[in-house]
């Protein structure tokens, strides 16, 4: 287990899954400009490009559900790497009302197999997190959410005041170019990113900040209940047995 308050620990994704060619827009409209009859063919040529990638991408958002997401093993990073490409451009694509997010979970995008992931803008993915230990202390913070691109930010979201989260990214790896699944990471939230940790799990949980019963505690754990940090290090020593075992 690694505490994320050693100096030479680094939480980065090892290869580049920013998607640079896509420019700023909105969902209603076109991203290209204006007067495109006065420019060369090559250049309207990438210019489709990169609207038809732009659509791509919008269309990947799902319907909002209350699927659970499931734990992610070895044999997921395939896809955890090719899935994360997509979430971290469409946090910097603006939907709907908004401009762009700080995270995005992938049961954004998938409400068939979602994975147990978020990513951060920046593009540092998020794997298997688990939060095990809150203060008492609720705090209300203003949310809003990219899964509902036309709803008004919702009022009063309670969220703990400090959270302690457990959670596995990426790392790389010598012997295979595919990056490797870290080992635990346990870290001290508090504030904004604490509450992005927070809402990011909640829709991991299979809970949305819209739904009509919507509560601080679907953050906790796994989504059904909390779990204490002796259970949350079995479940990782667990799930890791499965999946070397499946190899």
């Amino acid at each position: 287990m690694s505490n994320k308050k050693q100096k030479d620990l680094q939480v980065k994704v090892e290869v580049d899954i920013c998607l640079k060619d896509v420019p700023p827009g909105n969902s209603k409209e076109s991203p290209i400009v204006k007067n495109e009859e006065k420019l060369p063919p090559e250049e309207l040529k990438r210019r489709d490009k990169i609207l038809s990638e732009y659509t791509r991408l919008l269309d990947r958002y799902c319907e909002p559900h209350n699927k659970k997401s499931r734990w992610v093993m070895d044999k997921d990073l395939d896809r955890v790497l090719t899935e994360g490409r997509d979430m971290v451009a469409l946090c910097n694509i603006p939907r709907g009302d908004y401009a762009g997010i700080a995270a995005l979970s992938h049961t954004q995008i998938d409400d068939k197999d979602p994975l147990r992931i978020f990513v951060l803008q920046k593009g540092v993915v998020i794997i298997n997190a688990v939060i095990f230990n809150h203060t008492k202390s609720i705090i209300e913070k203003n949310e809003g959410c990219m899964s509902f691109p036309y709803y008004p930010v919702k009022v009063g979201v309670h969220r703990y005041n400090k959270i302690t989260v457990a959670y596995q990214t990426l790392e790389k790896s010598d012997e295979d170019k595919l990056p490797r699944l870290s080992d635990i990471i346990v870290e001290g939230l508090s504030s904004s990113s604490g509450h992005v940790f927070q809402h990011e799990i909640s829709h991991l949980n299979g809970s949305n900040i819209y739904d009509a019963d919507f509560k601080a505690e679907s953050c906790e754990g796994l989504g059904f209940g909390m779990l204490s940090e002796k259970d949350t290090m079995k479940l990782y020593k667990k799930q890791n047995f499965n999946s070397q075992d499946k190899k």
